[in-house]
């Protein structure tokens, strides 16, 4: 399913804030095979990331 698009050609969203910033990590080859073999996995990165913000 494509994802809608608003006039300026970028993907719509109805949050509150855009998710346009990036974030890089340097894994071994492997575990990013294996991240990306689970479905929804950067949903589920995300949520991670939050949790972990929230702990600190």
């Amino acid at each position: 399913m494509q994802q809608p698009r608003n006039k300026q050609g970028k993907f719509a969203t109805d949050r509150t804030e855009v998710r346009d910033a990036k974030l890089s990590l340097r894994i071994e080859p492997s575990v990013l095979a294996k991240i990306q073999a689970i479905p929804d996995w950067q949903e589920k990165v995300r949520s991670l990331l939050y949790e972990f913000i929230e702990t600190e």
